[in-house]
């Protein structure tokens, strides 16, 4: 009969030792420092608080050395060229409106109505209340349903236009 009571025993030990062992398997080293050039430490940079002010917006000065860029690509033909610097652009200043208006505009020259239209459409999106931006947005939809055909869809996208331009003048 000892082999029964041994076998009682044994489950709460085994059952202590198994959580013991799952408490130890969620434990995480911490992460080995990250090398910088020249094999120096780089500072870990801490997340911002959640009740921290946002951070400051990206410079504009690279922003606008490649509008620069693509408006003169642009005005060399390189449509390809000035998509390139507007997406680059877009890589420092995502929410920058603007910036996919203009990408719209030439994804639009380049034959690509249904992009440009989303393009334009995501700009709607990132600045609701600028009126001139919106109807400029919703002129380039017209023109990019226009091309693909959609001459209702054009039509009600130029009444939209002209409702945010009737508001603004």
């Amino acid at each position: 009969m000892a082999a029964p009571h041994l076998r009682l025993t044994a489950v709460p030990a085994a059952s202590a030792l198994l959580a013991v062992l799952a408490a130890a398997g969620c434990a995480t080293a911490p992460p080995a420092p990250v090398a910088g050039p020249g094999g120096a430490p780089v500072e870990e940079v801490p997340a911002p608080s959640p009740g921290a002010p946002p951070a400051a917006p990206p410079a504009r000065g690279p922003v606008l050395a490649l509008l620069d860029e693509a408006r003169a690509a642009e005005r060399a033909g390189d449509l390809e060229a000035a998509a390139a610097a507007v997406e680059r652009a877009l890589r420092i200043a995502p929410g920058d409106a603007v910036l996919w208006h203009r990408l719209a505009r030439i994804r639009l020259a380049q034959g690509l109505p249904r992009q440009a239209e989303s393009l334009a459409r995501r700009s709607l999106a990132l600045a609701p209340r600028d009126r001139a931006l919106a109807a400029r947005n919703w002129r380039l939809i017209a023109r990019a349903r226009r091309a693909r055909g959609d001459a209702a869809g054009a039509r009600e996208a130029e009444r939209r236009a002209a409702a945010l331009e009737g508001a603004t003048g």
